[in-house]
């Protein structure tokens, strides 16, 4: 009997012309017409995607069901597995075991078998579960499960096993969860899960550097922390007076605004983009206030920087020019990391950090395409 995998939710067969209206319709300003027309003809495969539910637990350790998807190349050997994680879901509406194909699947159609969780607050626990967004413990573990479930999974279907090399990767929200699965492997150490390596972008691996800089800067590209804060107060029993936290119209609003039913751009139009329009003035000050000092204890216990060394080779990616993401969480946890001696390259780029993320991706997938995925395999 399984004890992470349950049920098979559903499945669907789906081809590289499904990935591009996928593509189109999440970025509808991303020009591909110089590489759909090769991609298509150079990838005619079809990969089947089956979400499935599995066993894990939430926060404060109770047992729960999760879902995710799995993605597999038909008819042919896969040439590796790949967990990569999702970004975030801004709704609760557009997870993989809700639509099956997503943005993020792309590479299992280079023939990779794809993981992705769909976390806590997304799938089938959508209606059930607040987001535990950032929670650094919960989210490696509730993704380390959704992998467990699969090396169930395959013997009884492919009649083949797992296999236990496997690459990690993740953007944006992915990123931090990436990171976080790799520490939770590690921590794990187990005999069947064999981290080759991990690339990872645009990620809050420390959420009080992160929370600094928006401090200084008054900006952020899209109002994450005010969903955060709330995700905070939820699961750590924090009992916060919004009071001192928030102003204005997101103070009046918050219980509607951040039920996570509306889009991206509705909630900037209400909330905007200058903190000091929705943030209270103490949390510009280096003293801050006690209702916000609550969150920063916990942001504290959650860094994905303090209290580990990483064995894993890890590339972290990040905008140079991000204003969703501060670029400094990346370079400050690139050095904490390179000063205890982890093996981390770094990249940076341009375009922000939606323009980088698209490309992120994009480059990736080419670049599996052209070097038959060398840059993922371990020889």
């Amino acid at each position: 009997m399984s004890r992470f995998f349950k049920d098979i939710l559903k499945e669907g067969d789906f081809s590289i012309s499904d990935v591009f209206t996928e593509v189109k319709k999440d970025f509808p300003a991303l020009d591909l017409s110089r590489i759909e027309p090769l991609i298509k003809a150079l990838i005619r495969m079809k990969v089947r995607i089956t979400a499935i539910s599995y066993n894990t637990i939430d926060p404060l350790g109770n047992p729960v069901v999760s879902s995710g998807i799995i993605m597999r190349p038909l008819n042919r050997k896969p040439r590796g597995v790949l967990h990569f994680l999702p970004s975030a879901n801004i709704d609760k509406f557009g997870s993989g075991s809700d639509a099956l194909i997503i943005f993020e699947g792309v590479l299992s159609f280079l023939g990779y078998i794809v993981i992705i969780p769909d976390l806590l607050g997304n799938g089938v626990t959508k209606d059930t579960l607040e987001s535990p967004f950032l929670m650094a413990d919960n989210t490696g573990r509730v993704a380390y499960d959704m992998h467990r479930a699969a090396i169930e999974y395959f013997p009884g279907i492919t009649g083949s096993p797992l296999q236990k090399h496997i690459s990690i990767g993740g953007y944006s929200m992915g990123g931090s969860s990436a990171l976080a699965l790799v520490r939770h492997i590690e921590k794990e150490q187990p005999e069947d899960i064999i981290i080759d390596r991990a690339i990872i972008g645009g990620g809050i691996y420390d959420m009080n550097v992160a929370f600094e800089e928006f401090a200084k800067t008054g900006y952020a590209q899209y109002p994450a922390a005010p969903g955060i804060f709330k995700a905070y107060d939820i699961w750590y029993g924090l009992n916060l007076d919004y009071s001192r936290i928030f102003i204005g119209p997101l103070l009046e609003n918050m219980d509607s605004w951040l039920d996570r039913t509306h889009y991206r751009d509705q909630l900037i139009e209400w909330i905007g983009q200058d903190l000091h329009k929705y943030m209270h003035p103490d949390f510009f000050t280096p003293e801050r206030n006690s209702e916000i000092k609550k969150l920063w204890d916990k942001f504290r216990e959650n860094s994905l920087v303090d209290g580990w060394t990483p064995k894993t080779h890890i590339l972290i990616a990040h905008a140079s020019d991000d204003l969703s993401v501060p670029t400094r969480v990346a370079t400050y946890t690139v050095e904490q990391f390179r000063k205890r001696g982890a093996c981390i390259r770094s990249l940076y780029g341009k375009g922000g950090h939606y323009e980088f993320g698209k490309w992120f991706f994009l480059r990736m997938g080419i670049h599996l395409l052209m070097k038959r995925m060398a840059f993922w395999t371990r020889h």
